[in-house]
């Protein structure tokens, strides 16, 4: 593949040019100025692989126990988030909270393909029948020897909508050029010191920014079996390139709250049911965790319910059961408490939400 080909020497002079931002060194006419450095990128976004050796890792989709899915693309929630005392809520007063910040990324309505273009990932750096997200920010983690890296990051962010007309696919590669931008369509602010910015629609997406050398594997996917290409999309960042999962909007939810005397407007992420059970699963002796194949998932995309968040609620069996046993709806789940007379419940210890990204 010709994008991990390249990743790792160009990846590494990044590491190289320590001391300065990298990212402001070019100007000029739009061009791919290469891979991001993903070198402190968390773990999880790095697919698990080593951060000085680019392309070493790999992110699976989770799988369900529908005969249709959903399957999906887990990740944790950030150091930030976990220790918040409101794990879900992402603004206040129209703002950001700093447990969940979530930047502006350009999102377009679409763009013009050259003739008869059909993708080649051996020849082709990105797809040029698609217009790639461009971000205003990358991922980073505190890293330190001995330590547990740390992070802010959250795979949020807030859409500024872009109307290409007819522009074509990949021109644009950064927010500069999109501002600049005479032929697009695009909601901006009055000039700040000289500088615009765009205007977010307020809706909130949940775009996971990774390593771009990493691959990314469906269900029942291997190194043997795939590219480690396609369920990924390729965006940008001041020119220089990255690889993304899109789960989709994230619906939120508004209220109000009086605090000192003072009216609070705030948003929360609804996020759809995970379920999974907390009895044993016959040939099974480790207990059973999120995304280890005996998920059932409220929600497909597209449904009314579907948020690329997820509550996990834990569900009791009523004893030992085989897997091709277990519940592969919620309304089984739910009938099967009933009948058990046992409680749904969030897990005993660890985590109580996931970023759960559904990909179209």
């Amino acid at each position: 593949m010709r994008v991990q080909r390249m990743l790792v020497p160009l990846s590494l002079a990044l590491m190289g040019l320590s001391g300065c931002n990298v990212y402001d060194r070019w100007d000029g006419g739009e061009f791919n100025a290469g891979p991001v450095d993903a070198s402190n990128f968390p773990p999880e976004y790095l697919g698990g692989g080593n951060r000085l050796r680019a392309g070493s890792g790999s992110i699976t989709a989770r799988a369900s126990l529908s005969p249709t899915g959903p399957s999906y693309f887990l990740f944790s929630l950030s150091t930030t988030q976990r220790s918040a005392t409101d794990q879900l809520l992402v603004f206040s007063n129209g703002k950001a909270v700093s447990s969940a910040p979530s930047p502006s990324a350009f999102l377009f309505d679409g763009c013009k393909a050259p003739a008869g273009y059909s993708y080649d990932a051996t020849r082709d750096d990105v797809p040029y029948d698609q217009q790639g997200a461009i971000f205003t920010a990358l991922p980073v983690a505190s890293y330190a020897l001995g330590a547990t890296p740390t992070s802010s990051y959250v795979p949020l962010v807030q859409r500024v909508a872009v109307t290409s007309n007819g522009a074509d696919c990949q021109k644009y590669k950064s927010e500069k050029t999109v501002v600049a931008s005479t032929e697009l369509g695009v909601s901006l602010t009055d000039a700040v010191n000289g500088k615009r910015f765009g205007i977010s629609d307020g809706t909130l997406h949940a775009l996971a920014i990774i390593e771009p050398g990493v691959a990314v594997y469906r269900v029942g996917e291997t190194s043997k079996t795939s590219t480690g290409v396609g369920p990924q999309k390729w965006g940008w960042f001041n020119q220089y390139q990255l690889a993304y999962i899109d789960g989709g909007e994230v619906p939120t939810v508004e209220s109000t709250a009086t605090v000192n005397g003072a009216t609070v407007t705030r948003r929360h992420m609804k996020t759809q049911k995970l379920y999974y059970p907390r009895s044993a699963v016959t040939g099974v002796t480790a207990a059973i965790t999120a995304g280890q194949g005996y998920d059932v998932l409220q929600a497909r995309r597209g449904e009314a319910n579907y948020s690329p968040v997820c509550e996990l609620i834990t569900y009791d069996a009523g004893g030992a059961r085989a897997k091709a046993d277990l519940p592969k709806t919620e309304a089984e789940v739910l009938e099967l408490a009933a009948q058990a007379g046992t409680q749904l419940r969030a897990p005993a210890t660890g985590d109580k939400y996931v970023y759960c990204l559904q990909v179209e």
